[in-house]
């Protein structure tokens, strides 16, 4: 009897650990020349092309960490296909593409890493962008 009750309180503690959650993030979204917006202010410029960043962390990771490693990555990206910034940044959240910094907590692989060390305990955040390059005279069009 008590093992069953163990068993039973050791699979009902897997259970309620094992959704997933998501939290926003404060970011300066100025300091990785990043717009959130479809425009850069007001700047004229021409669209390189789409790119995408992810990074993961534990839960015990700040999310405004996690979403500033992801902006640092767009950026980076950005500059390496010859781009000065990127516009339209949109994170995946639970039910599509936000525009609010978003990470994803899966907290239910924590209850398997308890039992049976079956995978970490990670929070992800995701997001993509248009990397642009801005229009500085008639040569650049």
């Amino acid at each position: 009897m008590k093992k069953n009750l163990l068993i039973s309180c050791l699979l009902g503690g897997a259970i309620l650990f094992s959704g997933c959650t998501y939290k926003n993030a404060e970011v300066n979204y100025k300091q990785y020349h990043a717009y959130s917006a479809t425009e850069a202010g007001n700047f004229k410029y021409k669209e390189i092309g789409p790119i995408y960043a992810s990074v993961s962390g534990f839960a015990w990771d700040e999310c405004a960490e996690l979403t500033s490693k992801v902006l640092r990555d767009l950026e980076s990206k950005a500059k390496a296909l010859g781009g000065d910034a990127i516009i339209d940044v949109k994170w995946y959240g639970e039910n599509g593409l936000y525009t609010i910094p978003t990470c994803r907590c899966g907290c239910g692989w924590f209850a398997l890493d308890i039992i049976g060390g079956l995978g970490p305990w990670v929070q992800t955040a995701k997001a993509e962008a248009i990397a642009i390059k801005f229009i500085k005279d008639k040569e650049d069009k």
